[in-house]
């Protein structure tokens, strides 16, 4: 069973991930992830209680769809399907710095454990971690470096504006 890392700490995942083919009739109940078109179809009939849906995002949805609803989501999930396919961590950095989402941005799916440390620097602060990882070492990889040089979503000054 795949385990969670929100925040650099393992916590329990009450979020269910469903596929485009899953029936949902009641979103009052439990907590949902939806993937993009099923969440905006529900979204445009009022269907939507923000606090107990989330999206589900895969590397070649249109993100700006969300523009509406960005800051009343809890949670967006950024499903990595290839770990080679780099467009999620661009979603990444685009939810936090264009569109100012401030909730929870997990990623799922077939990332490496050396992209942890570059995941939460692009904004991604939760994790579903698939069993073949270790949890330890994953926790680790969450610090693998000390200091940073870029700006980016976790430190937004490059390290020379940081010197005194």
């Amino acid at each position: 069973m795949p385990k969670l890392i929100k925040n650099g700490e393992v916590v329990t995942n009450e979020w269910a991930l469903l596929d485009a083919d899953a029936d949902v009739t009641n979103l009052a109940e439990g907590y949902w992830v939806l993937p993009l078109q099923q969440f905006l179809t529900h979204a445009s009939q009022g269907e939507v209680n923000y606090a107990h849906v989330g999206v589900s995002l895969v590397s070649d949805d249109d993100i700006t769809a969300l523009e509406e609803h960005i800051h009343a989501l809890q949670l967006i999930v950024l499903t990595f399907n290839a770990f080679a396919d780099g467009r999620s961590f661009s979603q990444a950095r685009l939810l936090r710095d264009q569109f100012d989402y401030a909730g929870e941005l997990r990623a799922v799916g077939d990332f490496l454990q050396d992209q942890l440390f570059y995941l939460s620097r692009c904004g991604v602060d939760a994790f579903l971690i698939n069993d073949e990882i270790n949890l330890d070492s994953a926790l680790n990889s969450l610090r693998d470096f000390s200091e940073t040089y870029q700006a980016a979503c976790d430190e937004p000054q490059p390290l020379f504006r940081r010197r005194v």
